[in-house]
């Protein structure tokens, strides 16, 4: 049920999606897939350190990551 709320009917990716860096875009899959795993709608920042790429992150990447997250419906918070 979860996934299904992850990604649109049919599978679709939204654009915003599509037009992410290769990296980035890998990391916010690994990222909805692990909210689909878990059946969470919020994912901690811990989580999202694990899943960034090796590379030094720019503000805009960061942006770019919350802003498509919020797209599937899934947040960021700071955790326990």
């Amino acid at each position: 049920m979860l996934s299904d709320a992850l990604r649109p009917a049919g599978g679709i990716v939204l654009p915003s999606h599509d037009a992410l860096p290769a990296d980035i875009r890998m990391t916010v899959d690994r990222l909805l897939a692990k909210a689909d795993a878990e059946r969470r709608r919020s994912l901690t920042y811990d989580d999202l350190e694990e899943a960034l790429p090796p590379r030094d992150v720019t503000a805009d990447d960061l942006e770019a990551i919350f802003w498509v997250l919020a797209e599937y419906g899934i947040e960021l918070d700071e955790g326990d």
